[in-house]
């Protein structure tokens, strides 16, 4: 019998993201609705939850928990969990406000216009003015993931292919890091890695220079031990490109005699950027997908559910 809740849904992934999907994630296009539904009806079971349960939501979760009904109910439990805990980094994301639209005007996040041959989003972030209180622990997270819901709504594919993570570190002190408090990076990598249905598959540094030690000291502390062993450092460009191509690229970090194609300069690339997230649909249904009534009331959590119980440390691709 088919859910009134799944009739609306059509799979949109093209034939390479559904290959990927059933290779790579166990998905199965004749039982992913009857694995929808199971999680559906457990998430229903559950007095303490307000959750969505659309089917696009349960499949994105579903995906990043390679079919695993245990894992993606985990990855729930976890994120609205920590949206009940901490909501100031996760509700009520408004992609249209003057934080985001700053962090995107300034180059700091930005999606790369082009995905890579593997289907992967590229995201650049860029070391943020450490006298702009706008860039702090917080707008990091909350801009990330409003940036990640847009991505996520506007195509399917995003989640089966997963994204790649650039960060250059120009310009990088020992003073940002001290920004943020050991409270501050606990609660953000608890964010991204246990309650985000993103799949990132691999984290790229440049230019970290003399703070390289002190750089992975924190991901040590910080990264799951997948994750550790997804960081690559780059000291230059061309190493970069051996691992991003040069056409993927905004005209800033390209050679001065380069002549071949590429994402065109950060500015048109903010712009594009700017224009998208200036959707007044796409707002809307950003604002929606993050609102604060996703939650856990624990006032109603079954007394063999203990809240330390909610919360689980995972590892899944």
């Amino acid at each position: 019998m088919v859910d009134p809740e799944d009739v609306d849904y059509k799979c949109t992934l093209t034939e390479f993201s559904l290959k990927k999907a059933m290779e790579e994630l166990n998905e199965d296009p004749k039982q992913r609705l009857g694995s929808v539904q199971t999680l559906r009806k457990w998430i229903r079971e559950q007095p303490h939850f307000t959750c969505r349960t659309d089917t696009r939501f349960l499949l994105t979760f579903l995906r990043r928990a390679k079919f695993s009904q245990l894992v993606a109910r985990e990855l729930i439990a976890n994120m609205l969990t920590m949206r009940t805990l901490h909501p100031e980094y996760m509700v009520n994301l408004d992609i249209q406000d003057a934080i985001t639209m700053a962090y995107v005007e300034t180059g700091n996040m930005v999606p790369f216009p082009q995905k890579d041959k593997d289907g992967r989003q590229i995201v650049l972030i860029r070391t943020a003015d450490i006298k702009d209180k706008r860039f702090n622990a917080v707008n990091d997270v909350r801009t990330y993931l409003g940036l990640s819901e847009m991505l996520r709504e506007e195509d399917e594919n995003f989640v089966v292919h997963g994204t790649v993570l650039v960060f250059d570190l120009t310009g990088f002190t020992l003073k940002h890091l001290q920004q943020t408090t050991n409270d501050e990076n606990k609660i953000s990598s608890k964010i991204y890695q246990d309650c985000n249905p993103e799949r990132v598959k691999a984290f790229h540094f440049y230019n970290a220079g003399t703070l390289f030690e002190v750089l992975m000291g924190f991901a040590k502390t910080f990264f799951k031990k997948k994750n550790l062993e997804r960081i690559h450092v780059h000291d230059s460009m061309e190493s970069l490109y051996k691992a991003i191509p040069m056409e993927l690229w905004p005209t800033e970090y390209l050679p001065d005699d380069y002549k071949g194609p590429s994402a065109g300069s950060m500015a048109r690339i903010a712009a594009d950027m700017k224009k998208r997230l200036m959707d007044p649909g796409v707002r809307a249904k950003v604002m929606t997908l993050s609102s604060d009534r996703y939650r856990v009331d624990e006032s109603k959590r079954p007394r063999d559910n203990a809240p330390n119980e909610s919360f689980r440390k995972l590892n899944v691709d």
